[in-house]
């Protein structure tokens, strides 16, 4: 069964790689990189990624940075993507457009999050999931906020749970302690 799961992922891989201009870049800092593909599946680099379309891996130990991320993004400091659809990591984290999962001690969403986050920080504009850590703050919340301190704007659907909740227009009440939200 093993041997059958492996035959069919390194099948499917081919499948991916065939896709792409390039299928792996290495890069030492932005565009000092071999090849210089616009779209690859696999980025491995060492300051700075910088590749517009990765639909696969970008690895990197300064920072990842795609425009277009389907797949698994991690920047040891600092990871960016304007459309995610898969899993990013790093340090500080900024997303656009995202459906998945980003963990991080900061994690930054400026447009549209669907999925999980998990930092420290989370900070969303328009946030449908799960957000989880210290400090969570979204400007529309579709979906439930664990944390120390919770703060939305403007609960559509969900429920805050934490030590300080707070929601300024559509919860049951402003502030509350343990739980708030609107249903």
């Amino acid at each position: 069964m093993k041997k059958l799961l492996m035959l069919a992922v390194f099948v499917a891989s081919l499948g991916l790689t065939a896709a792409a201009e390039s299928p792996i870049k290495l890069s030492l800092y932005d565009n000092i990189a071999w090849p210089k593909p616009y779209h690859t599946n696999v980025v491995l680099g060492i300051v700075d990624n910088n590749t517009p379309t990765v639909h696969g891996v970008s690895l990197a130990i300064g920072s990842s940075r795609a425009n277009e991320m389907w797949g698994l993004s991690y920047g040891l400091f600092y990871a960016r993507s304007k459309e995610l659809r898969g899993v990013q990591c790093g340090l500080y984290n900024v997303t656009y457009d995202a459906q998945g999962v980003t963990f991080s001690l900061v994690d930054h969403n400026k447009g549209t999050f669907t999925g999980v986050q998990l930092g420290f920080v989370n900070l969303a504009d328009n946030m449908k999931g799960l957000q989880w850590g210290f400090y969570n703050q979204a400007e529309r919340l579709t979906g439930l906020q664990l944390g120390f301190v919770n703060y939305t704007k403007r609960i559509n659907q969900g429920l805050q749970i934490g030590l300080v909740n707070i929601i300024e227009q559509n919860g049951w009440l402003p502030v509350m302690v343990i739980v708030n939200g609107k249903f």
